[in-house]
């Protein structure tokens, strides 16, 4: 098994910066998701971990070897690297035992020993009955597998998988994120899995490092950075969570604060050095809201503006009476009752609220972020 680390990594294309002073310790054995939107820059890291790239500035190490630093660039080949492609990269003219045993070929391996490994390697993913077909003659399923057989055959130590199940159907994926997970348990490999996909990151990593626009916005367990996002776009991008400006932040004890939110007096989670502050930004997610009783204390009113049926559930669209410029979703289950229709009035509980961490001294769009109609006036909320 071997350890990754980036320090103060930074890399540009001309002027443009794609990373930007990047800092990540991957340790030895972890199953490490790097997760974010098209074009944050999550393959470029791949790509200067795997070697294909050199970074403007920063150093790479795997493990006690430094492999990138001004002046030093050691090639892709010789840095003991397995790497899954989205396209799986297999030799179309070659069998899949050829496939799974070139690279043990290349390394000059005695045959008996390339087809040890290439047997045990093709047995672990279940492909030992295809060893004489060639990759066309194979799915999409099977093709991943094959390319994640070669890695075992290799015994590489770090492995590096880009977006790997982007072209398999919704089906398919949840077969292979369970290959995956025993590829991870049965090699003891690291791997380094970059992904677009919540659903994917949350269900096999044991860290997911968030990126945006060439930065790492927070790396932690999936479900702290679920329940505990580090700032405001972390907390939208993750499981759609919603934004809600909050005054007169007051620590009740460790862990714990009250505050008002848009009028109405609220508990919330937040950081156990949480101090007093007049503004801040709370978070949750749309199952955290449910419909509340017109009695209920701390429910907040608002109006149905649109309802959609999600197959088990309902998506409600709601604007707050005390600011109808913003714009939320409260996911309810459908339990065959009277739900409220759109253009009626309704009360809102929060079950679960978190206060992040950051924001002060920075303005806020909240309009934006929580998706309300263009032509809406924005409310940009200053934490001061």
């Amino acid at each position: 098994m071997t350890s990754a680390s980036l320090l103060d990594v930074s890399k540009s294309y001309g002027r443009t910066p794609v990373l930007q002073n990047i800092n990540l310790k991957i340790n030895s054995g972890e199953f490490l998701a790097v997760l974010g939107p098209s074009g944050c820059g999550k393959t470029t890291l791949l790509r200067v971990l795997a070697g294909f790239e050199a970074p403007s500035a920063g150093e790479v190490q795997l493990g006690d070897q430094t492999v990138a630093a001004h002046g030093l660039m050691v090639p892709p080949e010789k840095r003991g690297v397995g790497i899954v492609f989205q396209n799986y990269a297999l030799w179309p003219h070659m069998s899949v035992a050829e496939n799974v045993g070139y690279a043990l070929k290349v390394a000059r391996l005695p045959r008996p020993i390339r087809e040890e490994r290439v047997g045990e390697a093709l047995a672990t993913v279940d492909l030992a009955a295809f060893a004489e077909r060639r990759p066309a003659d194979l799915s999409g399923g099977q093709r991943q597998r094959v390319a994640l057989a070669r890695c075992l055959a290799a015994r590489n130590n770090l492995v590096l998988l880009d977006e790997p199940l982007a072209n398999l159907d919704v089906h398919l994926r949840a077969t292979m994120e369970e290959e995956f997970r025993r590829f991870h348990r049965e090699s003891g490999a690291t791997l380094v899995y970059i992904t677009h996909d919540q659903s994917e990151a949350m269900a096999l990593a044991d860290r997911v490092a968030v990126m945006d626009k060439g930065r790492i916005l927070q790396c932690a367990s999936p479900r702290q950075l679920y329940r505990e996002p580090a700032s405001a776009t972390v907390a939208s991008f993750i499981g759609d969570g919603l934004l809600f400006p909050v005054e007169n932040v007051r620590p009740e004890h460790a862990g714990r604060v009250r505050a008002t939110l848009l009028g109405v007096e609220v508990a919330l989670r937040a950081e156990a050095a949480q101090g007093p502050v007049p503004m801040a930004i709370a978070t949750c997610h749309p199952s955290n809201l449910r419909l509340s009783g017109p009695n209920e204390a701390n429910g907040l009113d608002v109006v149905i503006t649109s309802r959609v049926y999600r197959g088990g559930r309902w998506s409600f669209e709601i604007r707050p009476h005390a600011d109808p410029s913003l714009t939320y979703t409260i996911d309810l289950p459908d339990h065959g009752g009277s739900l409220p229709q759109p253009g009626e009035d309704a009360r809102v509980a929060f079950d679960d609220l978190w206060l992040l961490p950051e924001g002060q001294g920075t303005q806020f769009d909240f309009t934006k972020t929580n998706q309300s109609s263009p032509t809406d006036q924005k409310k940009v909320f200053q934490c001061v």
